[in-house]
């Protein structure tokens, strides 16, 4: 758990790691009553009292902010670093398969480049004394690079391309962890360094040498920081105009407590927000008043209504958003049809929204929305959403649609066959197809020969030539055989010893050596990040290679190329078995990238 941050909407958001389960609820619920998460992004309400998973899937993801529009990011370890978060989406996991089995195509990363593969912390600089270029770029560290680095997201679809910003601070010592990023209110970046030697935190070798930078344009002096506890509710209203979003984000926060506390002039603080909203040029500036008015409870349903109709697909997205927050469904809970409905002029008006709008923008808040709403009223907005040709390429909504639409299909089959054929995206036909076929024994384990055949189809991805002939996997332990379409930048296929005293076994029979030739099989393998394993290859039965893949033998917590020569069986049949062994059973999984056969 970490990245604690309030989100513009007065929620508290969240970060939840790959390799810790929770089942959250309040003492004494039963587990029923809880909610499942093993990875993602959660929000709690402080009012409310109201827990939600607001996405799921990621790895270990140590960073989440908003930017200026209040669009949410997520930098992550292991895979790739960078994710647009939004409402119900399913993301890339790092391991273990989705919570629904029938995700079938989760939301990939926005990133267009690559670094090291371990990212911590997230913000996004919306300050006033850096240079104008950094405004709403994403700072984050990266741990195996031991820098702290930028990206700039360009809008694209209804989400982004992150590009490569800079190395915006190289360092030179190998024991810098940057880990977190915070922003300050005279505008400097704040990074924290837990400083080590071990990277991954497995052993602590200087458990006294964290420390906190701040990074500051040569010739800015400080300013003295005014005590916002102490300000009117009208001057809270003012920082809403701030350009250092610090103030914005705390006053907002102050805005809402008094609010919550019973002591907020609110005729006062709402006419000036409305104000803002209706004269302002700047769409996030609006958006600022937008998401205070929220959180003060100053938004009335018609206000929002008429909102639908704003010129700024942004303030149009989040008043959909905010119509629809109410519902205490979220969009993970879909075995729970919504007690809660959408009035009807306002669920003709979605409906209009979701066929007529032009910005895609707009259609990923209405795909987020319907995850919240009954059965019977996610129909008709479904339906516009799926006509939008447009959307067949977007990163993200074809795969939105299908989540909105996928727990409905057991039940309603014919009505879930005829939207999408009546659509324009065929991977929403094939996943109706899918889904109806897998039926409700989806969650049934697959026999012995179906996971062979499923398994064994995995392992020769990551074998070229003649290697994926005949390649078998036997004896696999946790998890089963995983396919990762990026694992530390690169395509990666998954496995783990059966048993301390199993290995899982790569094996090839009736491999022939050619003759007169020098010949090396070579393999790249990694490890998990807090784990590693024994590689041992043997042919005919000889040991011809012994390591240990883990973080004392990886460079950088990467890849590490092997090679075996098998020149002296030139001229003969080998059988070759490659063993994912325990090493100290402690994330045994073994992670394989290549897999050949090279004369020279």
């Amino acid at each position: 758990l970490n990245s604690f941050i309030w989100g513009p909407d007065g929620w508290l958001y969240g970060c939840h790691g790959v390799f810790t389960h929770s089942n959250v609820g309040k003492p004494g619920d039963t587990d029923a009553q809880r909610q499942f998460i093993d990875a993602g992004i959660w929000r709690y309400h402080p009012t409310r009292k109201a827990f939600e998973i607001f996405a799921r899937g990621l790895s270990n993801p140590w960073g989440f902010d908003f930017n200026d529009y209040g669009q949410g990011c997520a930098t992550c370890c292991v895979i790739p670093h960078l994710f647009h978060v939004v409402q119900g989406g399913t993301y890339h996991k790092q391991a273990r398969p989705h919570v629904n089995p029938y995700i079938y195509d989760d939301i990939k990363t926005i990133r267009d480049h690559t670094h090291l593969s371990a990212h911590g912390g997230a913000r996004f600089y919306l300050a006033d004394v850096f240079p104008a270029e950094y405004r709403d770029r994403l700072f984050m560290c990266n741990i195996h690079e031991h820098a702290v680095l930028t990206d700039v997201l360009e809008p694209k679809g209804s989400s982004f391309i992150g590009h490569h910003g800079d190395d915006f601070l190289p360092t030179n010592d190998l024991a810098w962890v940057g880990f977190s990023v915070e922003i300050g209110p005279e505008g400097g970046v704040y990074v924290l360094d837990w400083h080590d030697q071990n990277i991954c935190g497995n052993e602590v070798k200087f458990p006294n040498s964290g420390r906190v930078y701040r990074v500051m344009p040569t010739g800015v002096k400080d300013k003295v920081t005014p005590d916002l506890s102490a300000m009117s509710d009208v001057e809270l209203v003012e920082y809403q105009l701030h350009s250092n979003d610090w103030f914005v984000r705390h006053a907002r926060t102050l805005l809402q407590y008094r609010q919550a506390s019973g002591t907020l002039n609110r005729k006062v603080v709402h006419q000036k927000l409305n104000d803002i909203l209706n004269t302002t040029s700047e769409p996030s500036k609006r958006l600022r008043a937008l998401w205070a008015l929220y959180v003060t409870d100053g938004l009335t349903k018609s206000q929002l209504y008429e909102l639908l109709d704003d010129a700024d697909e942004h303030v149009r997205a989040w008043s959909i958003q905010f119509l629809c927050d109410v519902s205490e469904t979220n969009a993970f809970q879909p075995e729970q049809d919504a007690g809660w409905v959408l009035e009807p002029d306002v669920l003709e008006k979605l409906a209009a929204m979701a066929k007529n709008d032009p910005s895609q923008v707009v259609r990923l808040y209405l795909a987020s929305a319907v995850q919240r709403l009954p059965f019977a009223q996610r129909w008709s907005i479904l339906q516009g959403l799926v006509s939008h040709v447009e959307d067949v390429a977007d990163n993200n909504l074809p795969r939105m649609y299908w989540f909105a639409l996928e727990p409905m299909v057991p039940e309603y089959p014919r009505e879930s066959l005829e939207l999408v054929m009546a659509g324009t995206l065929p991977r929403l036909q094939e996943f109706v197809a899918r889904r109806l076929i897998t039926g409700d024994g989806g969650n049934k384990k697959l026999n012995q020969v179906q996971k062979a055949e499923v398994w064994n189809g995995l392992i020769k991805k990551i074998a070229k030539g003649g290697m994926a002939t005949a390649l078998r996997v036997s004896d696999v332990g946790e998890g089963g055989v995983v396919e990762h379409a990026v694992f530390r930048n690169e395509l990666a296929v998954q496995t783990h010893p059966l048993d301390r005293k199993t290995p899982c076994v790569l094996s090839k029979n009736q491999l022939t050596i050619p003759e007169g030739k020098k010949t090396l099989l070579k393999l790249r393998v990694s490890h998990h990040p807090h784990g590693d394993w024994q590689l041992r290859v043997i042919a005919n039965g000889k040991v011809m290679a012994d390591y240990v893949i883990g973080p004392d033998t990886v460079e950088s917590d990467e890849w590490l190329d092997v090679s075996v020569d098998l020149t002296e069986f030139a001229g003969r049949r080998v059988s070759l078995a490659l063993e994912n062994r325990a090493n100290d059973w402690h994330n045994e999984w073994a992670y394989w990238n290549n897999l050949e056969l090279v004369t020279e």
